[in-house]
C-alpha cells in the first residue's frame, strides 16, 4: 500500500529462473526492548532540543507567532510544539532552528 492507500505502483520483481541462487537477506539477532529504548531516547533528545529552541525564541525576543509566520504555519502549531505536546520530528525542529536564524548540525555518537 502506498502512503495514500491505494496499491503500490510499479513493476514485480521478477522470479527467479529455476537452479539460480536465491539472494536471503540475514535476519540481525532481535535485542528485546533496544527499539522502545531508542525511541524513547530520541524522543527525549529531541525534547530536549525543542526546549532549547524555545527559550532562544525567547531571549531573542520573538512570539510563537512571529516564529509561526516564518516557519509557514499556526501559532497553535508552535505552542504545541514547545509544549511538548508532540513527538516532534528532526524536519520540524530544523525549520524552527531556520525561523530562529540558526540551524541545527547532526553528530553521529558510538
Amino acid at each position: 500500500m502506498n502512503e495514500e492507500g491505494g496499491a503500490r505502483a510499479g513493476p514485480r520483481p521478477a522470479p527467479a529462473a529455476p537452479g539460480a541462487p536465491v539472494a536471503t537477506t540475514a535476519r540481525l539477532p532481535l535485542l528485546p526492548g533496544f527499539r522502545e529504548m531508542a525511541l524513547r531516547r530520541m524522543s527525549q533528545d529531541r525534547a530536549r532540543l525543542m526546549r532549547d529552541l524555545a527559550a532562544r525564541r525567547q531571549d531573542a525576543g520573538l512570539s510563537q507567532t512571529e516564529i509561526a509566520a516564518r516557519m509557514g504555519t499556526s501559532q497553535s502549531a508552535v505552542a504545541r510544539l514547545e509544549s511538548g505536546e508532540a513527538d516532534v520530528r528532526a524536519s520540524t525542529l530544523e525549520r524552527y532552528a531556520a525561523a530562529l536564524g540558526t540551524e541545527i548540525t547532526w553528530k553521529l555518537q558510538s
